[in-house]
């Protein structure tokens, strides 16, 4: 009862403490919020007929306990969407003068 009771009292302080130091008001962060539903919606919708729409490893995961692919196919789409993050990554370091 005590490790979930300072668990969630870390949960709720990093919250608070990132909600604060945030410079967006709630309106601003729900508009985000949004964006971001947004583009993985679009992302899953434009990948379904190719990959099944496994844009997260944690989906790929389900679906290969789940017995809907190989584990081989799995390290594929594993390794796709790793190394599209750190392009991606990279990508927005390059764009934003390395911040």
């Amino acid at each position: 009862m005590q490790a979930m009771t300072l668990w969630l009292l870390e949960f709720v302080l990093n919250f608070v403490k990132i909600y604060q130091d945030s410079a967006f008001s709630a309106g601003e962060l729900l508009a985000v919020a949004l964006a971001h539903a947004f583009a993985l919606f679009a992302a899953v919708s434009s990948s379904m007929h190719v990959s099944g729409g496994h844009v997260n490893p944690a989906v790929t995961f389900g679906a290969l306990i789940g017995g809907r692919i190989s584990v081989l196919r799995a390290v594929y789409y594993w390794i796709a969407q790793l190394l599209g993050a750190i392009v991606a990554a990279l990508l927005l370091r390059l764009v934003t003068n390395n911040m």
